[in-house]
């Protein structure tokens, strides 16, 4: 490792000469220490830097030395490591201190925990510091010489060093370094903790100034917003049929954050739509209740002879023979370990939503690749339903369809339909203008040019948003087991509450089997 700084009456190597044009530019640039920078930036220019060449300066200064320096990047780069360094020495005294009121209280468990956790933070706290300084040694000429080479072309960037670069600094560090250290070092109050002290200062009752700093300050983000309970209202069924709405006031008149107030008035909105206009998602459910049956008509209801026959000559038809062992190997798994029901149940499903992800996703591409309108509208949608997490999908399908088959399908749609409207569109928009020409040349309708041209040529693409609705369908479906969905994701799920890994891990392995069939199949498909 090589620290060397050339002393004051020591001289250059012949090949780093101080009569060299650039020396003069480095020392203007260095200033302070410049013999020092116009050698390193030479042997740096001349690729002749040892590999393990230190600044001992930044290595002792850290970032105080980036900041007099001017090189921001350092300065972040040697906070970032010190700040993690000091949190770390600040949770060892925090551990230590809980370690002395845990034995106090005669919780040796509490002991054992906080000791281990304490030397744990003391090797990363030490670990972090010296790893961190040795790296913005290392890191700080090579930078440094970066910085130079910026400032030759823009003499308004900072050289030198400036007594009121460091001032800037050290204001960065006391913004941020006190107040992180503390939070550190203290057990920081949880949001209900925080919310009763809310309460008792409402109730005029006194709260210890440092309760209120914490709250504030080391705590989640402190409740600014509270609000009057919204009333209570319950929409109770007539003799008539007919349904009304009784408002009542709130069983508490205390003030309620935002979260509460507004998930209170989304409840009671969904409450409302159930009630006055479940006739339309008891069609919704009716008209996908009896397209599972159908589809279960197929796969469940059929003796399984004829089923696994019927499996089995179509994955050879559209697949090849090869295929169509794979296919026997997979449904005889599914039969010996007595998976054949479920995995009937859950192609069902897979079925029944990818028929209605088609159907309904096809024409939304279509109108996506031929309307700025319907791109407008369309494609904010599908970034909300590929951002929001698969379970939050869930939720809105139980609160207004409740439990079962149909809500899990409904899921598994919302799911898995954007791969098929953004490919389809993408495969639209991508037919080459000159083949539309051509078409549109000998007189084809709008109608024949999409029927006869456009979606033949961007089949490939469509094909392929059918093979990502079938997986992720496939997918979704075992999540919606939660909700009752059954199928093979009902396994999984009993076996996870009941800690049986075994059983899981053998119904884990037939779903992985079953999308590797339905994806080669649907690939080979594709190809055809």
């Amino acid at each position: 490792m090589t620290t060397h700084t050339p002393g004051r009456g020591e001289t250059l190597p012949p090949e780093i000469s101080k009569d060299n044009s650039d020396f003069a530019s480095f020392k203007e640039f260095a200033g302070h220490r410049g013999d020092y920078y116009g050698q390193t930036f030479l042997r740096i220019q001349q690729a002749k830097l040892p590999r393990f060449h230190l600044n001992t300066s930044a290595l002792s200064g850290g970032f105080l030395w980036a900041s007099l320096r001017g090189n921001w990047l350092l300065f972040w780069i040697g906070f970032a490591t010190d700040m993690a360094a000091a949190v770390n020495f600040a949770l060892v005294r925090k551990y230590d201190l809980a370690v002395v009121q845990a034995a106090a209280d005669g919780k040796d468990f509490l002991v054992q925990r906080y000791d281990g956790w304490s030397d744990a933070h003391l090797q990363a706290a030490l670990i972090l510091f010296f790893s961190g300084r040795l790296l913005l040694g290392w890191l700080a000429d090579r930078l440094y010489y970066h910085h130079y080479a910026r400032w030759r072309v823009n003499r308004s960037l900072p050289s030198g060093q400036a007594i009121r670069r460091l001032g800037i600094g050290m204001l960065a560090v006391l913004f941020v370094a006190p107040l992180t250290i503390y939070r550190a070092s203290q057990f920081a109050p949880d949001q209900r903790s925080c919310i009763k002290l809310a309460h008792t200062i409402q109730d005029g009752g006194q709260v210890p100034l440092k309760d209120r700093f914490d709250c504030w300050t080391i705590s989640e983000f402190p409740t600014l917003v509270w609000l009057q309970r919204p009333p209570q209202y319950t929409f109770p069924r007539n003799d008539d049929g007919t349904r009304s709405i009784v408002v009542k006031e709130p069983s508490s008149r205390r003030p309620v954050n935002l979260n509460n107030w507004l998930s209170e008035h989304i409840d009671q909105r969904i409450g409302y739509m159930k009630a006055f206009y479940g006739w339309l998602f008891d069609g919704v459910t009716h008209w996908i209740r009896v397209l599972l049956n159908a589809v279960e008509a197929v796969f469940v209801g059929t003796p399984w002879i004829v089923t696994s026959l019927m499996i089995i000559m179509a994955a050879v038809k559209l697949a090849g023979s090869r295929m169509g062992v794979f296919t026997a190997a997979v449904l005889l798994y599914l039969a010996l370990f007595g998976f054949w029901q479920t995995a009937m149940s859950t192609i069902s499903l897979t079925v029944a939503a990818t028929v209605i992800c088609v159907v309904a996703g096809l024409p939304l591409g279509i109108w996506v690749a031929k309307s700025k309108v319907g791109a407008a509208v369309v494609t904010p949608m599908l970034d909300i339903m590929q951002t929001i997490p698969s379970f939050v999908y869930l939720l809105p399908a139980v609160a207004f369809f409740s439990v079962g088959k149909p809500p899990g399908i409904l899921a598994t749609i919302i799911f898995a339909m954007p791969p098929m409207v953004r490919l389809t569109a993408l495969g639209i928009q991508h037919v080459p203008a000159s083949t539309k020409e051509a078409a549109l040349a000998f007189g084809a309708s709008p109608s024949q040019l999409l029927l006869k041209v456009e979606l033949p040529l961007a089949l490939p693409s469509i094909m392929a948003g059918v093979n990502q609705v079938v997986m992720l369908s496939l997918s979704m479906v075992v999540i919606a087991a939660i909700i009752g969905a059954g199928g093979m994701g009902f396994i999984v799920v009993d076996a996870l509450a009941r800690t049986q890994v075994g059983r899981g891990i053998l119904a884990g392995i037939g779903i992985a089997l079953i999308a590797m069939m339905i994806d080669r199949v649907v690939q080979k498909v594709n190809r055809m």
